[in-house]
C-alpha cells in the first residue's frame, strides 16, 4: 500500500486527515518564541512586537511540518482519522510514533455502524516503526458489505510530548534543522539567492539535519 502525508491520498481506497475536535486540536511546539528570537539573535523588546511573534510563531510551526515530512513521524502529539473504503490490508501500518489507537469501526451498506474492539478483533503494535493494527490471534477482519464510501474509520493518536527523551538524543539535531530552515526564512524570505547561477531551496546542512532517520515504510 502507497501512502502520503496528512490530508493526502494514502491510496486509491484511503484517506487521512487531523481529527475534528472541539475545539481544534492545538500543539505544543518543540521549539518556542524564546528560543528562535534567541537564535536569531533578535533583541528583547518591551512590549513585543504582535506581528513579529507571530510571524515567528508561524516559522516554527512550518520549520516542524518540513521536518515532520522529511521525517515521516509526527513530532507534536496528534490525533488522526484513517479512512478506507474497505480493508486494504491484513496489516495497517499507522504513524509514528503510534501512540495509540482510539476507535475502529466499520459502516455496513445499510449504515449501521460496527465498533471493533481491541484484543477481540485487532491488536496494536506500538513497538514497530510505523506502528500497526492487525487482527488478533487466530481472526481476520470482518467480513462485510461496505457503505458505498469510507466505510472503515480508524482513529489514533501519534508523536512525541514535549518532554519525550527523543528531544535529548535524535530530536536535539532535528531542532538544530528546524533553527537553521526557520533562520533561512528569516533572513533571506527568497527560497533562493539572487544571481546565483544554480538556485537551490534548502542547504545541505538542513536537509542533512531534517531527514536522516526518517521512519521507513509506507509513510
Amino acid at each position: 500500500m502507497r501512502s502520503f502525508y496528512s490530508g493526502e491520498i494514502l491510496s486509491t481506497l484511503g484517506n487521512l486527515s487531523l481529527s475534528e475536535t472541539s475545539p481544534p486540536q492545538s500543539f505544543i511546539e518543540p521549539l518556542t518564541l524564546t528560543e528562535v528570537r534567541k537564535y536569531l539573535r533578535l533583541p528583547e523588546i518591551s512590549p513585543s512586537d504582535p506581528a513579529e511573534d507571530d510571524e515567528l510563531t508561524g516559522f516554527i510551526v512550518g520549520a516542524r511540518e518540513q521536518a515532520e515530512i522529511l521525517q515521516r513521524q509526527d513530532l507534536v502529539r496528534k490525533q488522526y482519522d484513517l479512512h478506507f473504503d474497505y480493508w486494504p490490508d491484513w496489516r495497517i501500518s499507522l504513524r509514528a510514533p503510534l501512540v495509540s489507537v482510539d476507535l475502529v469501526q466499520y459502516r455496513d451498506s445499510d449504515g449501521t455502524i460496527v465498533p471493533l474492539t481491541e484484543n477481540t478483533h485487532y491488536i496494536i503494535d506500538t513497538f514497530k516503526r510505523p506502528g500497526f493494527i492487525t487482527p488478533a490471534y487466530n481472526a481476520t477482519w470482518p467480513s462485510f458489505t461496505p457503505w458505498p464510501s469510507s466505510a472503515l474509520l480508524i482513529r489514533f493518536t501519534s508523536g512525541y510530548t514535549a518532554n519525550s527523551a527523543f528531544w535529548a538524543d535524535a530530536g536535539a539535531r532535528l531542532k538544530i534543522g528546524m533553527k537553521l530552515l526557520i533562520s533561512q526564512w528569516y533572513e533571506q524570505r527568497l527560497p533562493f539567492e539572487k544571481g546565483s547561477g544554480a538556485v537551490q531551496e534548502y542547504g545541505y546542512a538542513i536537509t542533512s539535519c531534517l531527514s536522516y532517520g526518517a521512519v521507513p515504510g509506507v509513510f
